[in-house]
């Protein structure tokens, strides 16, 4: 699984393996060393993957609540779900993910969620 993220030090795009995300590393523009942000930093910063890894779960689940975030549901979330989806170029970051109950995201299925609440 890789981490994408923007290098603090010159805004690029970079890629490491997410289990050296807490490694540091010097930019290869400034040459400055730094630590590549987390995912409560930069919540547009991805994973290359489907799945995601429990940190970014933590951190979705401590921004957007507990509760499935679609109107009405008064549900617990049971896990999460790509507002753009994974199929369609949506990307698995703080920022696309989205706490759901697992009725309502086998529901929405590959579905575009503004396509899908509109159904």
């Amino acid at each position: 699984m890789n981490w994408n993220y923007k290098c603090p030090e010159c805004n690029e795009w970079g890629e490491i393996d997410w289990l050296k995300k807490d490694d540091s590393y010097r930019c290869h523009k400034t040459k400055e060393t730094y630590n590549p942000p987390i995912p409560s930093e930069q919540h547009e910063a991805y994973v290359d993957t489907r799945k995601w890894p429990k940190k970014m779960e933590t951190v979705v689940t401590n921004i957007k609540g507990k509760k499935c975030t679609v109107p009405g549901c008064k549900k617990d979330y049971e896990t999460l779900d790509h507002r753009i989806a994974y199929t369609k170029g949506g990307r698995t970051s703080v920022s696309n993910l989205f706490p759901m109950c697992e009725e309502h995201n086998l529901s929405k299925g590959e579905k575009d969620y503004s396509t899908w609440l509109k159904e």
